[in-house]
């Protein structure tokens, strides 16, 4: 511990491949910081960011991770986006008896007593999504996604979820991270042939782009066979035309769109200060850093155990609703929604259930549906 201030790593790329969508959970955590800071710190001593760029590259995130372990001597760091970056930097983290708080949706099928996760696992979104097209548009599904481990168990649980629904796969298929014209004509061809009603996409970073460009440019009707995906953001879209980006649909618990008194504070404090829109994995960049302080002020500690059995006991108010981690776990509870992106290139919520789902990260209770959360009590 360091006298003067709490010291935390933030491990988010500003540059590379994702540095689009961790600039805004870079963006988020610095927001959060600054408003702890300005009502006077925690126990009356500022955080202090120690921040980094990995470049969207995982044996950056390892190497950085070991920085600001044995260099810059901090026991947190916020941080990590895709999964390989997660995989990459956690070793480390873990090694150290440190912790990480990792703000972004993933595969799930993970447990870490090093390491909380405050973004949304399966349980807690391709539920609600499947089911949600199934009824909406149809049961034959396309899977494409990047060629690293967050689409491959993704895709798993998206085709186990429409089998268990009476769907078919058509075709599955992955491309570079880095993917060129070529792979997103490949894509766009073997669409043509398989005809689904849904294409479920879990492409990442830069790539997003000329996918979503070239499937309309195709001839393809988004408001009947449109692209699901989870890993596209606001981040994203604001970098498509309004023509490219209409019509396709995306489940995450927040919104920049959302009409909570939370969720209009958060985002008009983020424009003021940070260009765009915020995302839902800086919405979970900017709760987990609120959570953080909250444990820190009980635990009056830093050491990651100390951290942890605070953060059983804290809740905090989030843009999204009300958030808590789940002891057992290490994962968040929090509140589903799907959006469709409207004409104006704006997300529009289509259907929020209205209830905080609790973590479910290895798919035990699942499949009978969501398992909503209480502040007291988890029910199925």
């Amino acid at each position: 511990m360091h006298s003067s201030s709490w010291r935390v790593g933030v491990l988010f790329s500003e540059t590379g491949v994702t540095g689009a969508i961790e600039r805004t959970q870079r963006a988020a955590t610095l927001l959060a910081l600054e408003e702890i800071n300005r009502s006077g710190g925690v126990l009356g001593k500022p955080i202090e960011p120690i921040l980094y760029d990995p470049q969207s590259t995982p044996s950056m995130y390892r190497e950085l991770a070991v920085k600001l372990c044995d260099v810059d001597r901090v026991s947190v760091v916020f941080g990590c986006h895709m999964s390989n970056g997660r995989k990459a930097a956690l070793p480390v983290i873990e090694a150290r008896e440190a912790l990480l708080f990792y703000p972004h949706l993933y595969e799930g099928f993970e447990y870490s007593k090093h390491c909380i996760y405050t973004g949304a696992t399966p349980s807690q979104q391709s539920v609600l999504i499947v089911d949600y097209l199934i009824k909406n548009y149809g049961k034959r599904v396309f899977l494409v996604g990047s060629d690293y481990v967050y689409p491959y168990e993704s895709n798993r649980i998206i085709a186990d979820l429409f089998l268990s629904g009476g769907g078919a796969v058509l075709d599955e298929m992955y491309v570079p991270l880095d993917l060129n014209g070529t792979h997103v004509l490949q894509i766009i061809d073997r669409i043509r042939r398989a005809r689904p009603d849904v294409i479920y996409s879990t492409v990442v970073g830069d790539g997003i782009i000329p996918f979503f460009e070239a499937f309309k440019e195709a001839g393809f009707d988004a408001s009947k066979m449109p692209i699901v995906s989870q890993s596209t953001s606001e981040a994203d879209f604001d970098r498509m035309a309004p023509r490219v980006s209409a019509g396709h649909i995306t489940a995450a618990p927040f919104f920049s769109s959302l009409n909570r008194p939370q969720a209009r504070a958060f985002v008009e404090k983020y424009k003021q200060t940070y260009a765009g829109l915020p995302t839902a994995a800086a919405e979970a960049a900017y709760f987990q850093t609120h959570l953080y302080a909250l444990a820190l002020a009980q635990a009056r500690s830093d050491r990651p155990k100390d951290l942890l059995s605070a953060l059983a006991r804290v809740e905090y108010d989030a843009p999204q609703g009300l958030v808590r981690v789940d002891a057992a776990t290490n994962h968040t509870h929090l509140w589903p929604r799907i959006a469709r992106v409207d004409a104006n290139g704006q997300y529009e919520v289509v259907c929020d259930p209205s209830v905080r789902v609790a973590p479910d990260p290895f798919m035990l209770k699942s499949r009978l549906g969501m398992v909503q959360s209480t502040s007291n009590s988890v029910v199925i």
